[in-house]
């Protein structure tokens, strides 16, 4: 019987970054999709069902926090993972507050992509 995979949503304005998360993620057997903003992120999800998201916080348009407050509330299954290249970022105490966010955020680039994993599948419980 094969296993369902697990789909995740790469939310990045630039195109190199969610080319390397999508590459990692497909190896690993995972269902991949992408977004360029949080507005077509949300768009996407009213289609597609997703475990979790991978979200860059500034984007131009809706930016990451606001996408994750949103789909939060759509979708409260739906886990949310930070990841930034922006080091004077500071988590919002209400983003915090969510139990379906990782209390880690992730610097770009990402250089150790299985300890992102490992934070994934821990808050997926697999």
């Amino acid at each position: 019987m094969e296993q369902i995979k697990k789909s995740i949503l790469i939310v990045d304005d630039e195109e190199y970054i969610r080319q390397s998360f999508i590459d990692y993620f497909e190896d690993r057997h995972w269902l991949v999709f992408d977004a360029e903003s949080g507005e077509s992120a949300l768009e996407l999800l009213k289609t597609q069902i997703c475990s979790v998201a991978i979200v860059d916080i500034r984007m131009t348009g809706m930016d990451g926090e606001t996408f994750i407050r949103n789909a939060s509330k759509k979708y409260p299954d739906m886990v949310f993972v930070i990841c930034t290249g922006s080091p004077e970022y500071d988590t919002s105490e209400d983003i915090l507050r969510l139990p379906n966010v990782a209390n880690q955020v992730f610097g770009k680039p990402v250089i150790y992509m299985d300890k992102l994993e490992n934070t994934i599948k821990g808050m997926l419980g697999s």
